[in-house]
């Protein structure tokens, strides 16, 4: 599966460059006649520029007002379908009579569009009239503005799906030339976007030439129609998923003999086969959701077996390396399990991110506990506060985590963020190189006392999850997925043992202090 997704990547390499027909007006306006109009097309066409759009509102976002139907607008059109270019749409919110205003000013101006881009912005309105065209219009091309995606997607077939980015003009403001064409080059190479909604080129001198020659370096072609774009669809099979779910439950087979050692091996060899075909029989009643749900389960219960494994049995570096490619595994597991089409364009996702990040730190905690219940001296007081503080900091890191955060990120991440991008290509996360991948190295049973250990193993608990989390994320192609986890676990085991010697140090200062 891994190699059928490498190759349906490496076949997504068209690109379609589109601006809004609002960049041509002030032509008109200057100069009257066809030779303008015709000049000023060719030298967007010679900028890989192959689409225009139509906005049918005012988007304020984009600097851009509802396009003004006057006697300009069918010459400008005429002439642009002349020189091959493909004519899109631009509508906001649904408000039940979009398909009745879309046919009126298709009817206006004489032209049939190639591509509608629906943008849901609040307040927001009902998505019936968009569902339906969705599922009756089948000439139709949909363009899916990444961060502003109506809620049409799981109607949407998705050979006539691109996904579409655009930069918004304060963020133009923030970023300037280089950083709004690293934004765009991000947004190829890592959400698989084909299609570029570049709102106001005329910002910056020779935006459209710069933006096109990095785009060729990346080995991205432009694309003449969006109906190109579209490779051949990729489906899981169900034979797989049953591989899969044996696995898991072979997984779980050894981490129940591991908690219940005194319990007769053959009892759990029972539980477990019982539990695949308990997954079988599920696959069998509906596999969509039913890989949807392995998928979670693995996602859940993957790191809190990993460590809970290995850490009587390994310490240090090796328990990181050796936990962290039992993560990958479990990742690359789940992106077999969801590798098809549907998901790769974010018409689907993942569902349960959030609770896959915080039940595996929950779990190793609670199964911590449990394990200690007979200790004596364990300070259970202090546990406890330890584990109300924890929980606080789990919180606000999960409503940081995401595209749109409820907690937003301070500028001077951003700021490191972007120096980290550049710099790996693939951002290693701050919850793993800073956190957990530190916390594993820093793991020893006997050198740590209980609470310092419960911390460092909830901690590596959300570095494992989160590089699940990682592939988990079907929009973004599986090698850059992997370069981004290698790039965390080599950053933080580096950082783990500089931290590391930096205590060891410490111990040794402070022996010869007190002798």
């Amino acid at each position: 599966m891994g190699y059928r997704r490498s190759v349906w990547e490496s076949s997504y390499t068209n690109l379609v460059i589109a601006v809004p027909y609002q960049e041509l007006t002030r032509v008109a306006y200057e100069e009257e006649g066809e030779g303008p109009w015709r000049e000023r097309l060719e030298h967007l066409r010679a900028l890989g520029v192959s689409a225009l759009t139509l906005e049918l509102a005012d988007l304020p976002d984009w600097g851009l007002r509802a396009v003004l139907i006057d006697r300009y607008l069918p010459e400008a059109l005429a002439q642009a379908q002349r020189l091959g270019f493909e004519i899109g749409l631009v509508v906001e919110r649904d408000d039940g009579e979009l398909t009745e205003r879309v046919a009126a000013f298709v009817k206006s101006v004489g032209i049939q569009p190639s591509w509608l881009m629906p943008i849901d912005l609040p307040p927001l309105g009902s998505s019936r009239a968009l569902g339906e065209r969705a599922q009756n219009d089948e000439g139709l091309i949909w363009a899916i503005l990444e961060f502003a995606e109506p809620p049409i997607l799981d109607d949407l077939d998705p050979q006539r799906v691109v996904r579409a980015h655009a930069i918004k003009s304060r963020e133009l403001d923030r970023l300037g030339l280089v950083g709004a064409l690293e934004r765009w080059e991000r947004a190829v190479q890592e959400r698989n976007i084909r299609l570029l909604w570049v709102t106001e080129h005329e910002r910056f001198a020779r935006y459209l030439e710069h933006l096109r020659a990095r785009l060729s370096d990346l080995g991205f072609q432009d694309g003449s129609a969006l109906v190109e774009l579209a490779p051949p669809g990729i489906e899981s099979s169900f034979a797989l998923y049953l591989v899969i779910a044996l696995g898991f439950a072979a997984l779980l087979v050894v981490l129940a003999q591991e908690l219940w050692p005194e319990v007769m091996g053959s009892r759990w060899l029972v539980l477990g086969g019982s539990l695949w075909v308990g997954w079988a029989l599920l696959g069998f009643w509906g596999l969509s959701w039913a890989r949807e749900g392995l998928a979670l389960a693995i996602a859940i219960v993957a790191p809190w077996a990993l460590i809970l494994l290995f850490k009587e049995r390994l310490a240090g570096w090796k328990f990181l390396i050796v936990v962290s490619l039992g993560s990958v595994g479990a990742g690359v597991a789940i992106a077999a399990l969801l590798s098809e089409t549907a998901y790769f364009l974010k018409l689907q996702e993942f569902r349960g991110v959030k609770v896959a990040l915080v039940a595996p730190v929950l779990l190793v905690v609670a199964t911590e506990l449990w394990l200690r219940r007979g200790e004596r001296g364990f300070a259970w007081r202090s546990a406890g506060v330890v584990t109300v503080v924890g929980a606080g900091l789990l919180f606000v890191i999960v409503e940081r985590s995401g595209n749109l955060p409820v907690i937003p990120v301070a500028r001077w991440e951003e700021v490191l963020r972007e120096r980290l991008e550049n710099l790996f290509v693939a951002r290693p996360r701050f919850k793993e190189f800073l956190i957990g991948h530190p916390a594993l190295v820093l793991w020893n049973r006997h050198d740590t006392s209980r609470l310092v250990a419960l911390a460092l193993l909830a901690l590596g608990a959300l570095g494992q999850a989160s590089v699940i989390n990682t592939f988990v994320h079907l929009h973004t192609p599986l090698w850059l997925s992997l370069w981004r986890t290698l790039n965390g676990l080599l950053v933080g085991l580096l950082m783990g043992l500089a931290l590391l010697a930096i205590l060891k140090a410490w111990h040794a200062w402070r022996r010869r202090s007190s002798s």
